[in-house]
Formats: C-alpha cells, structure tokens, sequence
C-alpha cells in the first residue's frame, strides 16, 4: 500500500468519526447538540479539506521533514535574537508589553462589543475591522470574508442549533434576525 493510500485510510476514518459523532449528536436535545455538533462539522470540514490538499498536490509536496519544521524560528520575530547579542533587552520588553495590552485592548473590544451589540453584529464588525485594519484583506474582500464568517456561525447557532443570538444591550437585528 503507497504512502497516498496509508494517509488517505486514515483521514477517511478520521472523517467517519466525526460524521459519526454529528448523526449521533442529532438525537440529543437542543443545548446537548452546542458542543459536539460545532466541533464535529468543523473537524469534518477540515478533514475534507485535508483530504483534498493531499490528493490534489504531488507526492514531493507532501514529504515535510517534521523535524525541520518543528525547529525552525519564525522569520519575523528577531527580538530575542537582538537582545542575545549584546543588545539590550529592554526594547524587547517594552515591544512585547505594548504587543500585550494591544492583545488585550483586542479582548476588551470585542467583549464590550458582545455586551453591548450582541454576538452577531460584533462578529461582523470586528471581523472586518480587523482585516481591513491589519491590512490582511482589501475593503471588499475583508467585507466579504467577515459576512461569509459572521453567516456560517449564524446559520450554525442560530438556526441549526437554536441557540438565541440576540444578546446585546441594543438590538441591531432590528427585529429580523
């Protein structure tokens, strides 16, 4: 049996599991189905998708030496590098606590966000914001990943799950959703 057919009896029985965990997840009440029936689909997805990326590449594509790629350094993060050699180690510091209370700044929004709009609006808004902002997508493309996100987790919580999602202090649903 070839390496391709090894991997691809492994990831068929890995997708089984989880299909087999969202049709028996199906017979529970509402609030039991919240957890397994989310992790399940989205393990599902992903095991298709890995299926697909490792059908669709070469067999040289798929040789990773696992033990270079474990130990190799991120290339963007010199910081420890710098303060090793010589320099100071203060700069660092003070890069990584302004990287800190940036991240929880980040936490702080989006959690007010929730309280006050409720989960939907929020999703969309910091979404969108924070691709447009970082600037990991272009305006259009950062709106339109943001509601293709924002629409799978309301068709996921909200209508297959039932799981109420207004939850904000303002309703920006406006009644409709």
């Amino acid at each position: 049996m070839s390496r391709r057919m090894q991997e691809n009896v492994v990831a068929f029985f890995v997708l089984f599991i989880f299909i087999a965990a969202i049709v028996a997840s199906t017979g529970y009440g509402p609030r039991a189905r919240l957890v397994p029936i989310p992790i399940a689909a989205i393990g599902a997805l992903i095991m298709i998708a890995q299926i697909a990326l490792q059908n669709l590449r070469s067999e040289q594509d798929l040789k990773v030496d696992l033990l270079e790629f474990i130990s190799r350094k991120a290339t963007g993060d010199h910081e420890e590098e710098t303060a090793g050699e010589g320099g100071s180690a203060e700069p660092a510091r003070r890069r990584t606590a302004a990287r800190e209370f940036g991240a929880l700044g980040l936490l702080v929004l989006i959690v007010g966000m929730f309280l006050v709009i409720g989960p939907i609006p929020a999703m969309f808004l910091f979404t969108a914001g924070y691709f447009v902002l970082s600037r990991h997508y272009s305006v259009p493309l950062g709106l339109l990943y943001a509601l293709a996100g924002t629409a799978a987790v309301y068709v996921l919580f909200d209508l297959w799950l039932g799981v109420d999602m207004n939850a904000g202090i303002y309703d920006l649903g406006f009644g409709l959703f």
